[in-house]
């Protein structure tokens, strides 16, 4: 029996950027779920037959940021891993939930090659550790 690649979750509000992650993610291999913002994200999540392996989100969005989104989404189906995708550096409140949940940090511009590295870590984790930060 073939297992089911891993599942993502992507979220960012900037059209050309989602298009560009989801064919990054795509091409190796994963099942790429799309939403343009937190809401309709977590109405994505919550309805996911298949969980959800990694969320992969913008951090400053409109209407919900991704922490808010991360922690709904760990709400609904408990801890999920997730890559946070910022233009600037982390603030506190993105400091601490690196320290505190199975997360991780890219710096835009994402390079193709620093996305697949991250997300293979971050799905490679155990849920109870955590990453530093990669600018």
């Amino acid at each position: 029996m073939e297992s089911l690649p891993p599942r993502i979750l992507l979220v960012d509000d900037d059209k050309s950027v989602r298009e560009m992650l989801y064919t990054i993610l795509e091409r190796d291999g994963y099942e790429v779920l799309v939403s343009n913002n937190g809401p309709d994200a977590v109405s994505i999540f919550h309805r996911s037959v298949r969980p959800i392996d990694l969320l992969v989100t913008k951090y400053n969005m409109p209407r919900m940021s991704g922490v808010e989104l991360a922690r709904e989404c760990s709400r609904l189906g408990g801890d999920v891993k997730v890559l946070y995708l910022s233009g600037s550096n982390p603030n506190e409140e993105l400091q601490t939930e690196l320290q505190t949940r199975p997360c991780g940090f890219l710096a835009e511009p994402i390079r193709g090659g620093e996305l697949l590295r991250k997300t293979r870590e971050l799905l490679l984790m155990e849920s109870a550790g955590h990453l530093a930060l990669i600018s």
